[in-house]
């Protein structure tokens, strides 16, 4: 029967010549006592509880370094950010500079263009003055035409008709001989009869041609009147048009006053507006570098505090490392003091190889846990699959020892191949129930007199 031999090296059970564990070599070792198997626990301890140690010194200044890192680089953005602020600050301080010197200088030319349109407006107003002056001396003019023209038909027409009259008379008196020369002899018997129609036709062509006298005089004295109501037009047209000018030349000046006005003033706004921006991005500009100095001056405060607190957590840290470990070699020293009766049935070497057997068998039966239903008495081992996060496992050390009747002896393993905690139970208790109920546990599996058990993720 092939003899089962712990391992001194990783302390784990094995058959063989070599470890099927770590391959040392087990020619010629013997099936070890309780005392070696705890000694190379508490070694095991104590380069786990150093390799946790300088883990957590380097993660520590790790940690540093990188905080220092960050907060060197937030530095850098905020002092780059400020930068920024200060140089558009500065742009556009410029740039309202130069807008403020093209819009005086736009103003200052639409002023003088503004003035020289005026001008002319008004040089074209006072020559459309002059125009309607001219229009109203001409009209003048062609009224007093009209008046003497209309004269000159009235005297021609008063000639005209006095010529018409005289000749009719001539005539009409050179046809009366001619006829009473002729027809005297004949007539004159008549003329008595005759003479009263004769007198009333002539009466009645007398009047005629009065009543056409009195109409062209009427007419004469219209188109007169006609004359002197447009010479009156005129003289109102002619005046209106005066007036107009000087309502029109007041009225520019007033606009262009008032233009040159709004445009003073548009320009003193828009240079105190500029003025403004200025001085409002020179505020800016220094409230950015205050808050920068300031942002700077907390960054250092933060950096050294957090450089602080790291170092104290370093030192907390290797203090704990420190009491753990002190503890844990504490705790196998009384594990040692416990089983000292126990390791003297293994202390004589030249009876171990006869007692080897029995002696195996003993210790197996020591080591195994009395297990009923679900309850283990005795030392268990409780094996702790990797990865192993050495946060959950000091967790799940300090919570099986709050547990009543059960001791933690020894806390082990080897790197990458898991670890193991050797508890002792003083009467039968619920192991895999008890550690179900811790909160770092993920998983429990009873093996025969081990339990193996999975932590959860950090």
């Amino acid at each position: 029967m092939t003899k089962t031999i712990i391992c001194p090296n990783c302390g784990r059970r094995s058959e063989g010549d070599f470890c099927r564990w770590c391959r040392y070599p087990l020619l010629g070792v013997s099936p070890p006592g309780l005392e070696e198997v705890e000694r190379a626990a508490k070694a095991e301890a104590k380069k786990q509880a150093r390799d946790e140690k300088r883990m957590a010194e380097r993660q520590a200044r790790e940690i540093a370094r990188r905080e220092a890192r960050e907060a060197r680089e937030a530095r850098e953005k905020k002092r780059l950010e400020a930068r920024e602020v200060r140089e558009l600050a500065q742009r556009e301080a410029k740039e309202a500079r130069e807008r403020e010197k093209l819009e005086a200088k736009e103003a200052k030319e639409r002023e003088k263009r503004e003035a020289k349109e005026a001008k002319e407006r008004a040089k074209l107003q006072a020559k459309e003055a002059r125009e309607a002056k001219r229009e109203s001396k001409e009209a003048k003019e062609a009224e007093e035409r009209a008046k003497l023209e209309a004269k000159e038909a009235e005297e021609r027409e008063k000639l005209e008709a006095k010529e018409a009259r005289e000749r009719e008379k001539r005539e009409a008196e050179e046809a009366k001989e001619a006829k009473e020369a002729e027809e005297r002899v004949k007539l004159e018997a008549k003329e008595a009869k005759e003479r009263p129609k004769l007198e009333a036709k002539e009466a009645k062509e007398a009047e005629e041609r009065a009543k056409l006298q009195a109409k062209e005089a009427r007419e004469a004295e219209r188109e007169s009147k006609e004359a002197k109501e447009a010479e009156e037009r005129a003289k109102r047209e002619a005046k209106e048009a005066e007036e107009r000018e000087k309502l029109e030349a007041r009225e520019a000046k007033e606009r262009e006053e008032r233009e040159a006005k709004e445009a003073k003033e548009k320009v003193e706004l828009e240079a105190k507006e500029a003025k403004e921006a200025e001085e409002r991005a020179k505020r800016e500009a220094k409230e950015a570098e205050e808050r920068e100095r300031l942002e700077a001056r907390e960054a250092k405060e933060r950096e050294e505090r957090e450089a602080k607190e790291a170092k104290e957590r370093e030192k907390r840290e290797a203090k704990e490392a420190k009491e753990k470990a002190k503890l844990e070699a504490k705790e196998a020293k009384e594990a040692d003091k416990a089983k000292a009766e126990k390791t003297e049935l293994v202390k004589e070497k030249p009876k171990r190889a006869e007692k080897a057997k029995p002696a195996e068998e003993k210790l197996e039966r020591a080591a195994e846990p009395t297990t009923g239903v679900g309850l283990f008495k005795g030392k268990v081992t409780v094996n702790i699959a990797p990865p192993i996060d050495f946060v959950q496992l000091d967790n799940l050390k300090r919570a099986l020892l709050e547990v009543e009747d059960l001791r933690v002896l020894v806390v082990g393993g080897v790197v990458g191949e898991g670890s193991r905690v050797l508890v002792s139970a003083e009467k039968p208790l619920p192991l895999i129930n008890i550690l179900r109920g811790i909160p770092v546990v993920e998983e429990v599996v009873g093996k025969g007199s081990e339990i193996e058990v999975r932590l959860k993720s950090g």
